[in-house]
């Protein structure tokens, strides 16, 4: 944008901050803010330019961000952060006023960080309540997502509440520790750690808006700033009255030898009895989650002799030191973290790292570009499938034949022969040099551009890739520089790439929800950028012989364009700050590390269609099947949040996968997979809720329901159907109808058979096969009182509690399903031939014969025509389970599946709990 544009959209801005503090905006406001402030500067500029200044502010403020969802156990846990308690947050308020002013975050992704971290707080413990008390706990969040800006938020309001131990985990790596302690200083701290040469430190971030509160710390941002013992002891600093911060890297030793300080430090001092800890874990299924195989004794209690693996244990005796202790787990990939065996404890180490207190599962805000979008989700037909935006471009690896699948250190990669970079590689930068260009154009000219090139673990593969690029880049540059002199063919490339792939596809985007503010770029634009775009990039290699290879924050005024090639140092934590263009070929087979190796995650505010990941089409397949397993994964933690579970009542499974694995085989020792599917199959409900809330739920999904289906087959009286006090049955209901109703319930997890998840997706599976798309539906009466919904009057079944429901809060009885009821469906030709094959099985087992056929020879023979299906809702009669708070029918589902060659079985990777629950 111009000078004149940037005015105007920056006066803008202050306007609706000042206009709506504390509320959303939507495009009307803005709109009205950038006339005005045209007006009052004026300012006389075209439609157009007031579009982009409009579209640009719409990108930076309307955000929508959904509610977070939570498991919680509340046992030992006692309420606490509300009223007075939530009062005086002052390091909380100046980390809002600075992302708010500073940073320039919209309101709703501020709010967000407040209502997610208040969650948070609420379960972890009071730091001024006795103890002795710990709370564990896991925050899934999204790859690239913000979860440092998340527990940057987390540990202000653990300061303002009396936490004075806050301790970060961050990664592995070096460069991630120091990249994590510089958000720490800037976000948390206000000033930067590794003071001047005077001694003194320099205020940075939420330092410059309060400056009268104060944490220390006992880790720098320097390369050597890890936690030293006798750094610490220099400072003297123990855990006084002012919050102390350490950001630590996980490794062993340093682990260790905190672990030693506390012990010979803080503990003679009764800091571990005075002082709560507050141990944060980022990215905690790497190193966190204990790899060693611990056995269990004959009563299924664990060894207590077990050593478990070092950083796990170190981790673990951390928080044992402590008498109140919090641990709170961040990770965007936590398939190894529900995989923890929830039952691990040794004597020496304590408990293991399950998250017993609570999980809580953050939503994605609207503006967040994450593996759904980018590769899709396998559904089980249109309505549940979701495609992916068009900017991945395949790749060739084995004809070109530049750098093998299976290189061993020393490969050198070449083309046809030749030292040089595969015409894949060559497109990757070229739409990179277009990408920079048209951000330029857009107005985003000093900005960061990052391209990332990722094909190898081996740091000596980096460097010839790097001698490679680098000499292709130079050459690039040099003709990009001299075109004016000689006409050459890279021109005619760039423009070919930019009106066939860039330009189209820029289009479609912007039919999206994701790209609808982005602006029109033309190619006269974007070719006036070129030579200055090109000229700024860099290739740089970035892995652990590299320190502080990329510097960003040193680059802030004029903007970084840098191609980063590395390898394992680039697959987790590590931001790549303006990634736009990704070549990808290091295939992992493990989902947590296929995914973290997803730098392309995260948010592209106003060239998100500019972005291109360069890979081969399996490896898209792989990320689309993460992709859909991570969102399923979610998906079961939404729905247990919705049903009140807790963490170690009910399981978790994550989906399985041919050729990847969930997670390393080491962090996956106490789970099982199991194969699932349901042709030939009854699904019975038993359990059921015993509150009004979710019944009036379930009885308004299923009138809803029976108000679509159109007219019964029974009674034949249609002007009678609603009020009819006997059976009601519809024939040729549409799959897809039953499927949806399926999805919309909410059943008890204990009800395994009648999972709503696993039903519909089956159903909508054996659609896209050609099967269960003809359904009868039967809603049957009996005995008991008359109820009435929406409109629509149920004479209800009784069927008696069993004691074992009262203990658990749930209505349990023995079955709901009458024998001839799943026969409804039949004529008298095929119920006659069910009952022939039940009686020849009973004669071949000594039994008598029988007058109604069994379940499995029903389904046998309707599995004659797979298409059938029958679906039964029986209406129970809250009155006879003695539920008299209850006023509408409590719905049981039966469904009767047909037997089916096409019948598919999804496997499954159970966790502990689940398969304890699992009747398999």
């Amino acid at each position: 944008m111009s000078s004149v544009e940037d005015a105007i959209g920056s006066m803008a801005l202050m306007m609706l901050r000042q206009r709506h503090p504390n509320t959303a905006v939507g495009k009307e406001e803005i709109e009205k803010a950038v006339n005005d402030c045209a007006t009052l500067l004026a300012q006389s500029i075209s439609a157009e330019q007031i579009a982009a200044i409009v579209g640009e502010l719409e990108t930076r403020l309307i955000v929508k961000v959904g509610r977070p969802t939570k498991l919680i156990d509340e046992r030992g846990h006692v309420p606490w952060y509300f009223g007075d308690r939530k009062e005086g947050r002052r390091f909380f308020k100046r980390y809002s006023d600075f992302l708010l002013q500073d940073q320039g975050w919209p309101p709703a992704a501020i709010d967000a960080i407040d209502l997610s971290t208040d969650l948070i707080m609420e379960q972890i413990e009071d730091p001024n309540r006795d103890g002795p008390w710990d709370r564990r706990g896991l925050v899934v969040g999204h790859v690239q997502f913000g979860k440092t800006a998340n527990y940057a938020g987390l540990a202000s309001k653990a300061a303002d509440a009396g936490y004075k131990l806050i301790i970060v985990l961050a990664g592995m790596h070096n460069a991630l520790r120091q990249q994590t302690q510089r958000r720490m200083d800037r976000d948390f701290l206000g000033y930067n750690t590794t003071p001047t040469n005077g001694g003194g430190f320099i205020r940075i971030g939420v330092g410059e808006l309060d400056k009268n509160i104060h944490a220390e710390h006992l880790t720098t941002q320097a390369a050597n700033g890890d936690f030293n013992r006798a750094f610490a002891d220099n400072l003297g600093i123990g855990v006084q009255q002012r919050p102390v911060l350490l950001v630590i890297k996980k490794n062993a030793r340093i682990l260790e030898n905190l672990n030693n300080w506390v012990s010979e430090v803080l503990a003679p001092k009764g800091d571990t009895e005075a002082r709560p800890l507050l141990l944060i874990d980022d990215e905690a299924d790497q190193a966190s989650v204990d790899t060693g195989e611990q056995q269990f004794l004959d009563d299924d209690t664990p060894d207590p002799e077990y050593e478990p693996k070092r950083i796990n244990g170190q981790i673990r005796r951390l928080l044992s030191a402590f008498s109140r202790s919090a641990y709170v787990a961040y990770t965007a990939t936590p398939f190894a973290n529900v995989l923890i065996h929830d039952a691990a404890a040794t004597e020496e180490h304590g408990d293991d790292v399950f998250p017993r207190s609570f999980i809580i599962n953050l939503p994605s805000p609207s503006n967040y570009v994450g593996p759904s979008l980018l590769f899709g989700i396998d559904g089980s037909g249109s309505d549940t499938a979701q495609e992916p935006l068009d900017v991945t471009r395949d790749v060739d690896q084995v004809e070109e034949g530049w750098i093998a699948v299976d290189h061993k250190k020393g490969y050198v990669p070449r083309y046809e022969g030749e030292d040089r970079i595969p015409p894949s590689l060559e497109d990757a930068i070229l739409s990179f040099v277009l990408a920079c260009a048209a951000r330029a154009a857009r107005g985003q000219r000093n900005v960061h551009n990052s391209m990332l090139i990722h094909v190898s673990r081996f740091k000596d593969v980096h460097q010839a890739v790097f001698r490679q690029v680098d000499e292709w880049v130079s050459d690039l540059k040099r003709k990009l520089k001299y075109r004016a002199k000689k006409k050459d063919p890279v021109f005619d490339r760039l423009r070919e790439l930019w009106e066939d792939d860039f330009a189209p596809t820029s289009a479609e985007i912007r039919t999206t929800d994701i790209g609808e503010t982005l602006p029109v770029t033309e190619w006269d634009a974007v070719e006036g950028e070129l030579s200055y775009a090109a000229d700024k990039i860099r290739p740089q290699v970035v892995n652990s012989e590299i320190r502080d290879a990329l510097d960003y924050d040193g680059n802030a005024a004029q903007g970084l364009n840098v191609i980063a090639i590395g390898g394992d140092k680039l697959s987790r934590g590590l931001t790549l700050e303006g990634l736009t263009v990704s070549y990808f070929l290091r295939a992992s087979k493990m989902y947590d590390s296929l995914m973290q190796m997803g730098r392309w995650f995260g948010y592209r505010p106003g060239y998100v269609d500019l972005c291109r990941i360069y890979m081969t089409p399996d490896l898209r397949l792989w990320f689309r099947h993460v992709a859909t397993a991570a969102e399923e994964l979610r998906e079961r933690l939404d729905h247990m949040a919705m049903i009140g579970a807790t963490p170690e009542q009910y399981g978790l499974r994550i989906q399985s996968h041919d050729i990847l694995l969930v997670t390393a085989p080491n962090k996956m020792r106490h789970s099982r997979e199991f194969q699932v599917s349901f042709q030939g199959e009854a699904k019975i409900q038993t359990i059921f809720f015993n509150d009004l809330t979710t019944n009036q739920r379930n009885a308004n999904a299923i009138t809803g329901f029976l108000d679509r289906i159109g007219p019964a087959a029974q009674p034949a009286n249609k002007a009678e159907l609603k009020s009819f006090d006997g059976r009601r049955v519809w024939k040729g209901v549409a799959g897809v109808e039953v499927a949806n109703l399926l999805a919309s319930l909410l059943f008890p997890e204990e009800a395994r058979d009648v999972n709503a998840g696993r039903l519909s997706s089956y159903i909508r599976e054996q659609l896209g096969a050609g099967e269960l798309t003809d359904w009868t539906v039967a809603v049957l009466s009996g005995d008991g009182e008359s109820l009435a919904v929406n409109g629509w009057t149920f004479t209800t079944i009784e069927r008696v509690p069993l004691p074992r429901g009262e203990a658990s809060g749930r209505y349990v009885v023995k079955t709901i399903l009458s024998p001839r009821d799943e026969a409804i469906d039949l004529d008298q030709s095929e119920i006659a031939r069910a009952l022939a094959a039940t009686n020849t099985k009973r004669a071949q087992s000594g039994k008598d014969a029988a007058t109604t056929p069994d379940g499995p020879e029903i389904r046998k023979v309707r599995g004659e025509n797979p298409k059938r299906a029958l679906l039964l809702l029986y209406p129970l009669s809250p009155k006879n389970a003695k539920l008299d708070a209850i006023d509408v029918p409590i719905f049981g589902v039966v469904v009767s599946f047909p037997d089916s060659r096409s019948g598919r079985s999804i496997r499954y990777r159970f966790n502990t709990v689940e398969q304890r629950l699992e009747p398999v």
